[in-house]
């Protein structure tokens, strides 16, 4: 077994990538955690992980205090119950689970796979006091129930409280509802189905919110970006937000502060304020996540119409708006740079 790849690690408020299956690793239950990006790399915006289990994985009904997360499902199905409703929800849908929700999952597949956003405060504290570290990607996937001292140590020591203990999800909850169809608008938890957000055609790409201003309390926006071989965005800059891209299919030629980097699938990137960036999407079929920080450029994409009859397949989006540049762009912190 070799050796997991080595992230790619910075110090606050300058750029860093991380390549697939690199980060520190845990062990927890029958579930591997990959962190992608931690607190202290983000300025303490966020933190990312991946996560990938077997059938029967779980995390028992919990809430947090203050922290924001959201769930991006890549692969398998998810049972979630938030609030006490049960969803069933599979690739490319989406979790939103603002403070104080009660939640809990149970994986449904022989492999499940997430990325989880955590934002105002550090969920990698809770898989360092319930997991085991791990040195490489070995981890037996087979019966390693929860410690519950190690549950009550985490509720000590951070941003976890669990509702009925270690035990797993109850079937006796209400029946699963599989999706829901719009975008709410206010801060509540919700799940949304692939294709089901507020969707823009731009720059020959498709551009689907799946979290808003309204529905994070200002916090942030969270974008799905899909678009065929050789679509993209030219190299610009944002004086007040952070972004983060996360490669889910295809290849994306990345320019950050004039490096060039190839993001594949499972590769994060992490742009402050201030960097130069662009991307090109390579593959003939690419699709990536973006978090936006505070999110207020969602509002550039209200100059245009949503999209009638969006379409999920890339090969059949038109050309649609275009971006443009000086005073429209730069007040939404968009702001571009001439090329060379």
């Amino acid at each position: 077994m070799s050796e997991q790849p080595q992230s790619i690690k910075q110090s606050e408020d300058t750029s860093f990538y991380t390549v697939s299956g690199s980060g520190e690793l845990y062990g927890l239950e029958n579930q591997l955690v990959h962190v992608l990006a931690e607190a202290n790399q983000t300025n303490q915006l966020f933190e990312l992980v991946l996560i990938t289990g077997g059938k029967g994985a779980y995390f028992p009904l919990h809430c947090h205090e203050t922290l924001f997360e959201t769930i991006f499902v890549l692969e398998g199905k998810l049972e979630v119950i938030l609030d006490g409703k049960k969803y069933m929800v599979t690739a490319c849908d989406y979790i939103h689970i603002p403070p104080k929700t009660i939640h809990g999952y149970r994986m449904h597949s022989h492999k499940t796979r997430f990325i989880s956003y955590t934002l105002g405060g550090q969920m990698t504290d809770v898989y360092q006091q319930i997991g085991k570290r791990l040195l490489q990607n070995e981890w037996p996937m087979t019966d390693h129930p929860f410690d519950a001292d190690s549950f009550h140590q985490a509720e000590k020591e951070s941003d976890i409280m669990l509702m009925h203990g270690i035990r797993e999800l109850s079937n006796t909850t209400k029946p699963a509802v599989l999706f829901h169809s719009q975008l709410p608008r206010a801060v509540q938890p919700y799940v949304l189905e692939a294709g089901e957000g507020k969707q823009y055609m731009v720059e020959g790409q498709l551009h689907e919110l799946i979290a808003t201003t309204e529905t994070t309390g200002d916090g942030f926006s969270y974008f799905v970006i899909e678009g065929t071989k050789g679509k993209g965005l030219r190299s610009h800059y944002h004086e007040m937000h952070t972004e983060a891209l996360y490669c889910v299919e295809g290849r994306i030629n990345l320019q950050l502060n004039g490096e060039n980097i190839c993001l594949m699938p499972g590769d994060f990137a992490y742009i402050p304020p201030n960097t130069v960036h662009s991307y090109e999407f390579v593959s003939h079929s690419n699709k990536m996540l973006v978090l936006l920080l505070p999110g207020y450029i969602e509002q550039v994409f209200e100059q245009f119409e949503e999209a009638q009859s969006p379409g999920m397949c890339p090969y059949f989006i038109q050309e649609g708006n275009m971006m443009e540049g000086g005073e429209t762009s730069a007040q939404y912190d968009l702001v571009f740079v001439e090329e060379k």
